[in-house]
């Protein structure tokens, strides 16, 4: 670390030990910051609740400054709430082939408008206040130069504009994902509102592709050279000593598929009416197909791994340690990507993309036309299905099993010199420039 490091204040409401697609980004960008001139300080949330791994904390320089604000949870009330309303015969199952009763609907609106209402930018507001004092209280103990906000959740940015004008430091605002617009139209217009404030007064944008840098420039009129693309990576030292691709989660005598992660609603596309389809038409090829969800599906997945005529291809895992995860990804034959949702797949890649591509096994990408697509047709990585697209994806896997009847399991590699740019410590030098940039304006 040099002498004259500057100080960043990074503003991110999830970071380790807590596990969230978000911290791996966090972790990933913040420690190569070090020997680039800047020592990061972490506002985080101190949340009561969520998934844990330990083992994340290792990925946290030790000479890194973590503080964690209070973070009430909001929704406290929901569960409750439902449950004395359920007692009293309301909120019947809404999938039980009748139509609603018109309480229960009435009942449902007003549970949504309430929650419009009171979860205003999101359900992390209620960190907003604890962690503005926090900052507050760090800054004075020792200046910093920049402020560096990082979401999702939209809080954190609450965060960063409120901190630019307290402390009179320039704020670089990160969108890891674009700001889908409610569906409700009176809170749509306010949201717009607070994004155009929020755009208008970062000193820097950074966003994670090429297409939401378009998007802002186009339909919010963001200046060109106020954005920044520093697109998602991975972390070089999580393959530093990498193991033989072996795993005892997958049975050497299988093909198998595997999608790490969380399953969003309505990405799965026909990926599992195809494979129901394919294992009837052809059990001879799908007797050694095995395809692992390991993370947490949606509903909709979930109903497909207990249909009995897919159980015996389907196999559900869920948390597993990020290492642990990293060692199955090295030994299954083909990767998994669902982003069938265009909302996602127009603007947004998912985080896991990019260790897949580190890992270089082929890609199955179930996606809609976009970014994601595109990031997989340009590294060759593997093979884009469209989401309703049930002949394609049927035909993809079984060119994968004849394949594999015919040479057994197949390695295949991406190319390095691709995958290389998705570093995170070549993607730190580019958030490096940024705060050097603002923070040159500022002087």
């Amino acid at each position: 670390m040099k002498a004259s490091a500057k100080r960043v204040l990074i503003v991110a409401h999830d970071f380790p030990p807590y596990r969230t697609s978000g911290v791996y980004r966090m972790t990933g960008l913040t420690k190569y910051l070090f020997p680039l001139g800047w020592t990061p300080s972490v506002l985080a949330a101190d949340r009561r609740g969520g998934t844990k791994d330990p083992s994340l904390l290792r990925r946290v320089p030790s000479q890194m400054e973590v503080v964690r604000a209070a973070a009430p949870r909001l929704a406290f009330w929901e569960g409750p709430t439902a449950r004395a309303l359920k007692s009293m015969g309301a909120l019947a199952p809404r999938n039980n082939g009748h139509r609603e009763r018109k309480g229960d609907a009435w009942l449902r609106k007003a549970g949504d408008f309430l929650r419009s209402c009171v979860y205003f930018p999101d359900e992390a507001v209620s960190w907003v206040p604890f962690a503005l004092a926090k900052a507050i209280g760090m800054h004075h103990r020792r200046r910093f130069e920049v402020i560096y906000s990082s979401g999702p959740p939209r809080s954190s940015a609450v965060i960063g504009f409120l901190l630019r004008f307290t402390l009179r430091i320039p704020w670089v605002m990160e969108f890891r994902d674009p700001w889908y617009p409610s569906l409700r139209p009176l809170r749509q217009r306010f949201e717009a509102k607070l994004q155009n404030l929020l755009l208008k007064h970062a000193d820097a944008v950074v966003v994670l592709t090429d297409g939401h840098a378009r998007e802002l420039q186009t339909a919010w009129g963001v200046p060109a050279e106020k954005l920044t693309v520093i697109r998602n990576g991975f972390d070089e030292n999580d393959f530093s000593d990498e193991p033989e691709p072996e795993s005892e989660v997958l049975p050497g005598e299988y093909f198998h598929l595997s999608h790490f992660g969380t399953i969003y609603e309505g990405n799965s596309g026909n990926f599992f009416p195809a494979l129901k389809e394919l294992a009837a038409e052809r059990p001879d090829l799908t007797r050694h197909l095995r395809v692992n969800i390991i993370g947490f599906p949606d509903e909709e997945v979930s109903r497909h791994l207990n249909d009995p005529q897919l159980q015996p291809h389907v196999r559900r895992r869920g948390f597993v340690p990020h290492q642990e995860a990293l060692q199955i990804m090295r030994a299954t034959d083909c990767l998994l990507l669902f982003w069938a949702d265009p909302n996602f797949s127009r603007m947004a890649v998912a985080g896991k993309t990019y260790e897949y591509l580190r890992i270089g096994r082929p890609i199955l990408a179930v996606t809609s036309n976009g970014e994601m697509q595109q990031l997989i047709e340009a590294s060759k990585a593997g093979w884009v299905a469209r989401p309703g697209d049930t002949a394609g994806i049927k035909r993809i896997l079984q060119s994968l099993l004849c394949g594999f009847e015919a040479e057994g399991r197949r390695a295949r590699t991406t190319r390095p010199e691709f995958a290389s740019q998705f570093r995170y410590d070549n993607l730190a030098n580019k958030l490096a420039c940024v705060f050097d940039k603002v923070t040159k304006h500022a002087a």
